[in-house]
């Protein structure tokens, strides 16, 4: 009998927690998908191909930095300080990249482009991703960019989401590991891809949505 009545005051807690969270719906669903679903770069901002042209233009604009009587300074397209930079960390996740293109928003750099799943890792250290997910998936990496010292950039991954889905951090230290493993070591922050450049280079922002490396000044 009172095994009967605990299954019955079972029962009835969870119909009042179900209709309780259909009314309260309104207030509890935003917050839970914005956990989980993140909220796409804005319209507004102009997306660029990453291109072989684009890696020429960059490597000539950076080089130009260090001739003795260059300029002070070197303006890169988002485009082209990818191509130029980050194209060799990306071929590392295979060959299914597709249509790659860059951005700025604010003071973040944007990277996004076509990738199975599969390359981001065996699916197994993808957790439920691996099992949600298959076949080719857009892919949206953001992160700031700061020198990490003489010779070195480095982009900090702020966020990475996968068909939309925002990835854990751990899971993209994971990712970021596997994409610049040539370049790492013991002193690097797991969300941090480093990215070799000339001396000459002495500091970098996003400024007006362009990157613009600063040269060294003697």
């Amino acid at each position: 009998m009172f095994g009967c009545l605990g299954r019955l005051g079972c029962l009835v807690m969870v119909a009042v927690l179900a209709v309780g969270g259909w009314y309260t719906q309104a207030w509890w669903y935003p917050r839970v998908r914005a956990l989980v679903v993140a909220t796409p770069p804005a319209d507004t901002i102009a997306w660029t191909p990453i291109t072989p042209e684009a890696a020429a233009a960059g490597t000539r604009a950076a080089g130009r930095l260090a001739a003795k009587n260059g300029p002070v300074y070197a303006s890169l397209t988002p485009a082209e300080f990818v191509a130029w930079q980050l194209t060799p960390a990306m071929k590392i996740l295979g060959t299914a990249a597709a249509k790659p293109e860059a951005s700025v928003q604010g003071e973040v750099l944007l990277v996004r482009t076509s990738i199975a799943v599969t390359e981001l890792g065996d699916p197994g250290s993808l957790g439920p991703l691996g099992s949600m997910l298959d076949g080719r998936q857009p892919v949206l990496i953001g992160g700031r960019l700061s020198m990490l010292h003489p010779g070195l950039l480095g982009l900090h991954v702020t966020h990475m989401t996968v068909n939309e889905l925002r990835l854990p951090s751990a899971l993209i230290d994971r990712i970021v590991r596997r994409i610049s493993v040539k370049q790492r070591t013991d002193s690097l922050a797991p969300d941090v891809i480093a990215m070799p450049v000339p001396e000459a280079v002495a500091d970098v922002r996003i400024t007006k949505g362009r990157i613009v490396l600063y040269k060294a000044v003697p």
